[in-house]
């Protein structure tokens, strides 16, 4: 099973993470969103985020991002800036494709995505009721937002198998008109199209996440002690459980 997508005007790639199975249980439905920027969502889309209970919005991009495109957040919301990394363009410059990408996020900067599992855990503090929903995003919500929902849902008992299929499921959702407009945006500043850069922008290829996934097992013995070693404490981990599954 996958996150289901939620139709938000402005969004392509937005979905609500409930109903996935967990350890003890299911991933609460309306606790817990993934998307894309949430910079062009104009009146109907800010009331359609409302009404979705979210009241906090983590944003995963860079500070240039932010800039660029602010987001566009009901009153009921409350920005919580929390950049993965301090510059997405610098990916494009090193040459990576989405498979280095990838490696890239989780082994360089393993620090920030802790935190951001941190930041998850913290709505588990309040009654749920009161807290109301959390969203986090990037600008495509793929790999940034990806990690972070790979990772939390991992921490609370999701399966591989159901982790990277939601992983994968990105590429469908972004494939078409977002895609076009910021492949596009990148040849009017004259950078190449290559096809590492269209996977870059675009792509969400399972083995990517599976390659991962199986190195940070060499490497710390399981995704959870990866956390750990990178500073999510096991009371970190029960109250993001607590926070997620019903």
């Amino acid at each position: 099973m996958i996150s289901q997508l939620v139709s938000v005007e402005g969004t392509y790639n937005l979905r609500d993470l409930g109903g996935m199975r967990a350890d003890g249980g299911t991933i609460a439905a309306g606790r817990l969103f993934r998307s894309d920027a949430l910079s062009a969502l104009g009146e109907a889309g800010v009331g359609q985020l409302a009404g979705l209970g979210i009241t906090r919005v983590i944003d995963l991009r860079d500070d240039g991002e932010r800039e660029r495109s602010p987001d566009a957040l009901p009153a009921s919301a409350a920005l919580i800036p929390h950049p993965i990394f301090p510059s997405a363009a610098s990916h494009v410059v090193r040459g990576l494709d989405i498979f280095g990408l990838t490696e890239v996020i989780y082994l360089e900067h393993a620090d920030t995505l802790a935190t951001a599992l941190a930041l998850l855990a913290e709505q588990g503090e309040e009654e749920s009721e009161a807290a109301g929903a959390t969203l986090f995003h990037c600008t495509a919500g793929k790999d940034r937002t990806g990690a972070v929902a790979a990772l939390a849902l991992t921490a609370v008992g999701v399966s591989r198998d159901d982790v990277v299929a939601d992983y994968a499921a990105s590429e469908a959702n972004l494939r078409g008109e977002w895609l076009d407009t910021h492949l596009a945006a990148l040849a009017r500043l004259g950078l190449e199209l290559t096809p590492e850069t269209e996977g870059l922008v675009g792509r969400t290829p399972p083995e990517a996440l599976e390659r991962t996934l199986v190195e940070l097992d060499r490497r710390f013995g399981s995704v959870r002690d990866y956390l750990r070693a990178s500073g999510v404490s096991d009371a970190t981990l029960e109250r993001l459980h607590a926070t997620l599954v019903e």
